[in-house]
């Protein structure tokens, strides 16, 4: 997994106490008064994520971060949409600096951009440091050795470095470390066309499955590609079409599974038949509508843990955030530390979710406009404002400041889990959901875009709605 890091100095390893806390201090210029998150992958078949924690970036560009980990991690920092990764041991403190983004590369603003990140490395075996040592040798090997790729005959050229880089790092006892040296390898062997039988054999065959291993989920996820529509257009595997399409049957599917000679292994079987269904949803080799149910079967008839949770992944990232869809639960407090909660408020009416923070000045000039909204349409329309400012005390200076805003005003004490839950990047950020608590726009329309088109079509008399959202004349 190549990383944008430098190395700064190497000192002598220090190691916290038992509570396998991790602690980042760092540096941000450009970035100052931002939101800066730690993210992992929630699984690298949905490649869903899920945030860690989060913390401001204070006005001379310092922060610091802490959360706990069990494991060896590979961790991405998000400011907005600039990203950068290490790898976190259990009970290590780290030094970091995020570099401004480079003007050279940073041409789209709504997609998310590399920045450089640079650590004080403690030990030549930390983790960082030894993929950063590996990586610089993998690249010189491939410079080296171009021209035997070239010549479609690299696999004698791959085994002596194999062999070379084992032997290098014999002396290092750390199985991540290990497994980032065999699947790298693994994965170049699969872009050269290696034999399917002897990557199978070398690398998967008996092998333990590595879910938190982007390196092997890499190798994984390349050597299985299309693995179920390609099966299915076989001989062999043509039933695999009536079990998922015709009969919805995760053990049908199974069994048919079972013929191919590379998935003898229930767990890895069961593996890939998710990630195929993953994979068909959208290429439409099998009926989405014959999917989910199948991908439910596996949530509820699993055995293996991992496989349960990356079911459910898949299934929210089919039905999250759309018109539709449920939205995500919240319970938040009001500036008197009263909680109110999301099927409370959308008992009766529409409920229109407004995520804003007292430093965001697009936030307070959209909120200009929502006393007039709730004039006309506040007998219908629930106005809920969700503060996501670092603490209540923020909240309660704002009402202060500004009494004429007489609606709902929550504060969102969750510690960053519910903009994750919510999918939020950016403030201000606008929700609509009906009193069934399901979305009826993500994002909504702002206040002073067409929302009021859009409360109008939901609050007039029933027979004369021509459609949320449609921008007709009335």
């Amino acid at each position: 997994m190549k990383k944008s890091i430098f190395i700064i100095a190497l000192v002598s390893i220090h190691f916290l106490c038992p509570s396998q806390n991790v602690t980042i201090k760092g540096i941000a210029k450009t970035y100052e008064y931002k939101e800066i998150g730690v993210w992992i992958s929630n699984d690298y078949i949905s490649n869903t994520q899920k945030q860690l924690t989060y913390s401001n970036i204070d006005s001379v560009g310092n922060f610091l971060l802490e959360f706990n980990s069990k494991e060896i991690q590979y961790i991405t920092l998000k400011i907005d949409k600039h990203i950068s990764s290490l790898y976190v041991e259990p009970n290590a403190t780290y030094e970091v600096m995020v570099m401004p983004p480079d003007s050279t590369t940073y041409q789209n603003p709504n997609l998310e951009h590399d920045v450089k990140l640079s650590i004080k490395l403690k030990s030549k075996t930390e983790i960082n440091s030894l993929t950063m040592d590996y990586d610089k040798r993998f690249d010189d090997f491939l410079t080296v050795d171009y021209k035997a790729f070239v010549s479609r005959v690299p696999q004698p050229k791959i085994d002596s470095f194999k062999t070379a880089m084992h032997g290098y790092y014999s002396t290092v006892k750390n199985n991540y470390f290990n497994a980032y040296i065999i699947y790298t390898i693994a994965a170049l062997e699969e872009k050269t066309k290696a034999s399917e039988k002897k990557l199978f054999a070398s690398y998967l065959s008996g092998k333990p499955i590595l879910y938190d291993n982007p390196e092997y989920m890499n190798f994984f996820n390349a050597f299985f590609k299309q693995k179920l529509n390609n099966f299915s257009l076989s001989k062999l595997g043509s039933p695999l079409i009536f079990q998922i399409d015709d009969r919805g049957s995760y053990i049908g599917a199974m069994e048919v599974l079972k013929r191919d000679v590379f998935l003898q292994n229930d767990t890895l079987r069961e593996l890939v038949l998710l990630k195929g269904l993953y994979e068909s949803y959208y290429d439409g080799t099998f009926k989405r509508t014959s999917v989910v149910p199948v991908i439910q079967q596996i949530v509820s008839e699993s055995k293996i843990e991992e496989h349960i949770r990356i079911a459910q992944n898949i299934l929210n990232s089919f039905s999250k955030l759309k018109a539709g869809s449920v939205a995500p639960f919240f319970e938040l407090p009001d500036k008197a530390g009263l909680t109110h909660s999301l099927d409370e408020v959308r008992a009766k009416k529409y409920v229109y979710v407004i995520f804003y923070d007292a430093t965001c000045t697009s936030c307070l000039e959209q909120m200009k406009v929502i006393p007039s909204l709730k004039k006309t349409y506040g007998e219908r329309i629930q106005f809920v404002s969700i503060s996501t400012d670092k603490t209540n005390a923020e909240l309660k200076n704002f009402s202060l400041k500004n009494p004429k805003y007489d609606w709902l005003f929550l504060y969102d004490n969750t510690n960053g889990q519910l903009k994750n839950n919510y999918e939020i990047r950016s403030l201000p950020a606008y929700f609509l959901i009906n009193p069934d608590g399901k979305f009826i726009q993500v994002p909504a329309e702002s206040p002073d875009g067409d929302i009021d088109r859009v409360f109008y079509d939901l609050t007039k008399p029933k027979g004369q709605i021509h459609g949320v959202g449609d921008k007709k004349n009335h």
